[in-house]
C-alpha cells in the first residue's frame, strides 16, 4: 500500500476546505477549522499557492480561494503541490547507485511500474469536486471506472 504523507493529507484537507465552502478563507479561519498549526497552514498554503491550486488574495481582508473550479483540479495536482512528483513512491528506482543485483532486468520492477501509473490514472481523473461528494457516491465512481476484482 502506498503512503501519503502528512503534508500531502494536510494539503487534501486544505484544499477541500477551500472548495466545500466555495468562499475566500483566511489562514486563520483555515488552521481552525481543520484544527491545525497556523505555520503548518501557512507552509502548506504557499505550496499548493506556488503550483496554482489555490490563490492568495492580499490585503486587510485576503485569505485563500480554490484557484480553479472544483472540477478541474485533480487529486494529483494537489498531492504533487506538497510531495513528490512520484506517488507511489516505487520502491525500485533503477538508479545506479541503489545496489541491486536486479537492476538491469527485474520483473518485479514491471509490478510497481503498473501499479505506479494505475494509481497515477486515478488520482489525475478523480477530481476535488468528485471527493466533495458522499463516499458512497465516490466509492461508486471508482468502482464504475477502476473495477476492483471480487466486488
Amino acid at each position: 500500500m502506498f503512503k501519503i504523507s502528512k503534508a500531502e493529507e494536510q494539503a487534501m484537507r486544505l484544499t477541500l476546505r477551500l472548495a466545500a465552502t466555495g468562499q475566500q478563507q483566511t489562514l486563520a479561519d483555515l488552521a481552525l477549522a481543520e484544527d491545525l498549526p497556523e505555520p503548518t497552514v501557512a507552509k502548506v498554503l504557499g505550496q499548493l499557492r506556488r503550483a496554482g491550486v489555490v490563490d492568495a488574495v492580499r490585503g486587510r481582508h485576503g485569505g485563500y480561494v480554490l484557484a480553479g473550479k472544483p472540477e478541474e483540479v485533480s487529486t494529483r495536482r494537489v498531492l504533487n503541490s506538497v510531495g513528490p512528483e512520484s506517488i507511489a513512491g516505487t520502491p525500485c528506482p533503477n538508479h545506479p547507485e541503489v545496489p541491486c543485483p536486479r537492476n538491469s532486468d527485474c520483473g518485479l520492477r514491471s509490478v510497481w511500474q503498473h501499479l505506479e501509473k494505475t494509481l497515477s490514472e486515478v488520482l489525475e481523473h478523480t477530481t476535488i469536486a468528485d471527493l466533495l461528494e458522499k463516499e458512497a457516491k465516490v466509492a461508486a465512481q471508482l468502482q464504475n471506472r477502476w473495477p476492483l476484482s471480487g466486488e
